[in-house]
């Protein structure tokens, strides 16, 4: 690829059809790379459990002045999905950033409108 991709993959069969590829801006090639000198991955890039990254987030929103009822992984990926799609990315290809089927996006795309103020 012509910029650095993060490949999503579910271990579990059924999960398969999730599976995707996110584009990486080009500028987080340095820190990746130093990330992956200090701690040497074995298995997967991030080695942590859900709980951890929830504690991580929570962090980031004290920093940032946000209570922690506001920031979820479940706001950013909507917030992330609205703006997506306000700037323009194809339907079909954010439905695919979204690890969601033809039929699950069928409600999830009339949401991302009704958020969008579409």
């Amino acid at each position: 690829p012509e910029s650095p991709e993060l490949h999503v993959r579910y271990a579990e069969e059924q999960n398969a059809h999730k599976n995707r590829s996110l584009p990486l801006n080009p500028t987080i090639a340095p820190a990746l790379n130093q990330y992956l000198q200090q701690y040497k991955p074995k298995e997967h890039l991030f080695e942590c459990t859900p709980r951890n990254l929830e504690y991580v987030l929570e962090e980031v929103g004290e920093r940032a002045g946000i209570r922690r009822m506001q920031v979820g992984f479940e706001t950013l990926r909507w917030t992330c999905a609205v703006r997506d799609f306000r700037l323009g990315m194809p339907e079909d290809r954010l439905r695919q950033k979204m690890g969601l089927s033809k039929i699950s996006w069928r409600e999830t795309r009339e949401k991302i409108y009704a958020l969008s103020g579409r």
